[in-house]
């Protein structure tokens, strides 16, 4: 049988609680035993001195223990007679040499049969020896308490107490029972009550563990949109504003993808049509198949292949598997040759495109580690992006920097600009900043994402802001490594 956590939790309150009252009835029930026991003997205490005066007025009238061993019957008269003489005003006048008259208990009184009683048979008469003269030697035991009796400084005796050890007496006894079931009645209540307690608490406290259940099922079976309710500021709270936030990221995550699909749907689509339209242009003689045709088929099959193998590769940045040789490399000339490469480019968009290069060493080499082709391939990227959406006319400035941390290369472009709602967009994948423009400057939309991914693949960073030249400004920054090669 498989208990769930509401009944785990509720019995292992119980228990606690149970475990409690058992230490709490045990500790009590003991203390209860002794001390009551203590109290007995406290009262029993107080009858010594008294017992101890009449045994000594006893020996100073008779000169010995005598006639107390021949009668033994005297012997108890002797100890009620002084223990009575603590209460009773004839035996006060008695200790001022008036003889009062006697108090006379039946052999049946409690004086006689009571372990209340001076009476009691661990009382023991011993001689100045400490030989037993009166009580039960079986009763006396050596850690008795010995009292002396003196007679004009001399000790002629002395009275043996055996203190109580355990309960014996019948009313004891039944007293302590009481007690006992009292202790164990108000435990079975204290339980019952933790109960009707934990119960409830359990309930409350596992409420938010059921919660987070039903939305992690609803999540398991592609609800995003559930929420689970956070109150508190407890661990739980935090689990269940965690599961709100993975549940809000895999609802967007899917939003994303569903427009990742439209989006490349779209964008294969195009040149697709445009391929289809030219062919059957062909097909029905409306367009006649010569250099111009082919050409403008060649260039939508080119953009077609550079689409697909965009994204490829960023499929493949994605699931890591792109494979990255790193090792020394001198960045900056690697740079300055993707510069030369695009000079023609630029050229022919009438753009200035210039290079500067701030080494901490005099031949303006700055060395970090990456992989020569990813970062000949982020250059490209970049290059022909600036290249692509810059103005006739305009300029792209680039410089690359280092400092004693980290290599920084920042990049400005001029005119057109763009918004502040489209820069935090432009490391998406397929954005445009206009989205309905067509594509005769070319482009997937995919390249500063593929940028943004060899970036972070050498722990770096990329980041988009406004140019002071009109356009974009994007500074990256890579981590300075030079004894590591992975």
């Amino acid at each position: 049988m498989r208990l769930s956590i509401k009944y785990k939790l509720f019995l292992v309150i119980l228990s606690a609680h149970f475990l409690v009252y058992v230490a709490m009835y045990s500790a009590g029930y003991y203390n209860f035993n002794r001390g009551f026991i203590e109290y007995l003997s406290r009262i029993e205490e107080r009858q010594v001195p008294a017992l101890v005066r009449g045994l000594e007025d006893f020996y100073e009238h008779t000169g010995s223990w005598d006639s107390l061993t021949s009668d033994r019957g005297r012997f108890a008269d002797l100890i009620r007679d002084s223990i009575e003489s603590t209460t009773d005003p004839q035996m006060i006048a008695s200790r001022q040499n008036q003889r009062p008259s006697p108090i006379i208990f039946s052999p049946n009184d409690w004086y006689y049969t009571s372990e209340y009683s001076p009476a009691r048979p661990y009382l023991h008469l011993l001689d100045a020896d400490q030989a037993i003269l009166l009580g039960d030697p079986a009763a006396f035991s050596p850690a008795a308490t010995l009292h002396p009796i003196r007679v004009r400084g001399t000790v002629v005796g002395y009275l043996g107490v055996t203190s109580r050890q355990e309960l014996s007496e019948q009313a004891d006894l039944l007293f302590a029972e009481q007690q006992q079931n009292s202790f164990f009645g108000l435990a079975v209540a204290l339980v019952l009550i933790s109960a009707l307690i934990a119960f409830p608490v359990a309930i409350y406290l596992t409420r938010p563990v059921m919660q987070m259940v039903t939305g992690t099922r609803r999540l398991t079976s592609g609800d995003y949109s559930s929420r689970i309710p956070v109150r508190g500021t407890d661990e739980l709270s935090q689990l269940s504003s965690d599961l709100n936030t993975l549940a809000m990221t895999l609802d967007q995550n899917r939003t994303a993808r569903q427009q990742w699909i439209a989006d490349i749907s779209h964008e294969l689509r195009t040149p697709l049509s445009v391929l289809q339209g030219e062919l059957e242009s062909i097909q029905d003689g409306i367009r006649p198949l010569n250099a111009d045709t082919l050409d403008s088929l060649h260039n939508e099959v080119i953009h077609l292949g550079t689409l697909v193998n965009d994204l490829h590769e960023l499929s493949l940045s994605d699931l890591g598997a792109l494979i990255y040789k790193k090792g020394q490399i001198n960045v900056s000339d690697i740079l300055e040759q993707s510069v030369e490469m695009h000079q023609q480019l630029a050229a022919r968009q009438n753009l200035r495109l210039t290079l500067r290069i701030s080494s901490l060493h005099g031949d303006n080499s700055i060395v970090m580690l990456g992989d020569p082709n990813r970062m000949q391939q982020l250059f490209d990227n970049l290059l022909q992006n600036s290249c692509r959406y810059t103005d006739a006319g305009g300029e792209i400035q680039i410089f690359i920097k280092e400092n004693s941390n980290n290599v920084i290369i920042e990049w400005f472009d001029s005119a057109p600009g763009v918004s502040d709602s489209d820069l935090e967009h432009l490391f998406e994948r397929l954005y445009r900043v206009e989205m309905s423009r067509n594509r005769a400057k070319g482009g997937s939309g995919l390249g500063l994402a593929i940028c943004q991914n060899i970036v972070m693949a050498h722990e770096g960073t990329i980041t988009a802001d406004h140019s002071p030249l009109g356009g974009l400004k994007l500074t990256i920054t890579f981590p300075l490594r030079h004894n590591d090669v992975s």
